[in-house]
């Protein structure tokens, strides 16, 4: 096979030279800017600025360096001293499968080194098939394999080796040409990831906001601006399309955006998004995955307390009683950054008795507005525990009903603890009697705030009638 990879090579080189002479190559040496927005779709927005001299005429650019998974009919090209007659995506690219598909059917030379002699034996064969396994027929024979190495004397033609945008330019005159150059691509994406120190007696987070963007475009983005867009774009599902494109007729592009960004600024709201500018150039490889900061190392003050919800199921039967449960365990916190938070998985660490770091559990963070509220439930309370029984229960008609419960809320630890007990009610409700008054009541949910001793127990009963109707 590395014979054949070396053939492919020489006779790239030859049709380069030869075939395609007409063609002007523009690679990244000629970039003179870059710039990337990464959505959180796995879709990104390219800016690629490239200088070029061209002679006065007709004339064909072929842009090279490009993301294999460009959007064809989303390119973007603007500059002065030109006009666009025709563009293209060619994507039939050099790969030892392709030459062998496009040798289907016609004589060929193969190459193979005699292992007694050292010499190089030539053979010639006519290539059948290549689904799943070579077929050829050589000296009126039907063989399945590959006998040596292929040997062409030029490549098919159409073939590059990597993706190229060849666009068809009617050229004022002579001199050097800037062109921008814009498009949509998928295989990009980003995420966000937060690590959170929570305090030992939970009243304040410690929290470091990381950006993770994975690059499966196929191709590399060196020094590039980078801007992140947090929130969710609107995308229309296109119908399939030939990857040749319209010719030229629609007006000129809008300009690409050149400036640069040298320090950190605060998210920009376009639309329905906000746009996160990272403060350097970075390099965003093929097939790599990247974490860069978001944010400084912010600490917010936060609230502490246990919670358990309950509701809306009722049974007929008195007496009956769940399992003890655990309540979860809720952080809430006030966004101070002067910024949106976007959305991400946050990873809760502690440090314990010994000082020692701990993860403590994690959860997902929902996009948080500046000033808004946030709340994460890292996990439940080891230590406290609920048992609820249903006392009684009795139908009061077609559509409604009367039920009394009994909550034991049990507490394990040194210190006294609160727990939120959250009861949702399948309709209109009201409460005949209950042993604790009500904190809120919000709907068709009820909500008391327990103290529960240490080392102690607390028990919390109520008789609802509810009309489902």
């Amino acid at each position: 096979m590395s014979h054949l990879r070396t053939s492919v090579f020489l006779a790239s080189t030859f049709l380069i030279s030869t075939s395609v002479w007409a063609e002007t190559a523009l690679d990244s040496s000629h970039q003179k800017d870059l710039g990337l927005t990464i959505y959180q779709n796995g879709l990104g927005f390219v800016r690629d600025q490239r200088t070029v001299s061209l002679q006065k005429g007709e004339q064909d650019l072929a842009f090279e360096d490009i993301s294999a998974q460009l959007i064809p009919d989303s390119l973007l090209i603007s500059g002065e001293g030109f006009s666009i007659k025709e563009r293209r995506f060619a994507f039939d690219l050099l790969t030892p499968q392709v030459l062998m598909e496009k040798s289907v059917g016609k004589d060929v030379t193969f190459r193979k080194s005699n292992p007694v002699t050292g010499q190089d034996e030539l053979i010639k064969a006519k290539i059948l098939s290549n689904q799943g396994a070579l077929i050829i027929e050589r000296d009126g024979k039907i063989e399945v394999g590959m006998p040596g190495s292929l040997v062409l004397d030029q490549l098919p033609e159409g073939l590059r080796a990597k993706p190229s945008m060849i666009t068809k330019l009617d050229v004022q005159g002579d001199g050097e040409l800037d062109l921008a150059l814009g498009y949509l691509t998928n295989g990009l994406n980003w995420h966000t990831s937060y690590s959170v120190e929570v305090a030992e007696d939970g009243k304040s987070l410690a929290m470091n906001a990381w950006a993770n963007l994975t690059n499966t475009s196929g191709v590399d983005y060196k020094n590039v601006r980078l801007t992140l867009a947090a929130g969710s774009i609107n995308r229309q599902v296109a119908p399939r399309q030939e990857m040749m494109l319209a010719k030229a007729g629609a007006p000129r592009a809008m300009a690409m955006d050149a400036a640069i960004e040298n320090t950190m600024s605060p998210p920009q709201a376009l639309g329905g998004i906000h746009l996160y500018q990272l403060p350097a150039k970075v390099d965003l490889d093929q097939k790599e995955t990247k974490q860069v900061a978001l944010a400084k190392p912010v600490t917010f003050k936060s609230k502490r307390v246990l919670v358990k919800r309950f509701g809306p199921v009722y049974n007929a039967m008195r007496y009956q009683s769940d399992t003890p449960v655990h309540p979860d365990i809720e952080l809430s916190f006030t966004n101070i950054t002067g910024q949106p938070l976007p959305n991400g998985l946050a990873r809760l660490y502690r440090k314990d008795g010994a000082g020692v770091l701990q993860f403590v559990g994690e959860d997902h963070l929902d996009q948080t507005p500046k000033g808004a509220n946030a709340k994460l439930y890292p996990g439940q309370s080891f230590d406290v525990t609920l048992l609820r029984t249903q006392t009684d229960f009795k139908v009061d008609g077609k559509n409604a009903f009367t039920a009394e419960y009994k909550m034991v809320i049990k507490n394990a630890k040194q210190t006294k603890e609160t727990v939120r007990v959250e009861e949702t009610f399948p309709g209109e409700w009201e409460l005949e009697k209950a042993s604790h008054k009500i904190a809120k009541r919000q709907g068709q949910q009820a909500t008391w705030q327990i103290d529960v001793p240490a080392s102690g127990e607390t028990v919390l009963t109520y008789r609802v009638n509810v009309k489902t109707r």
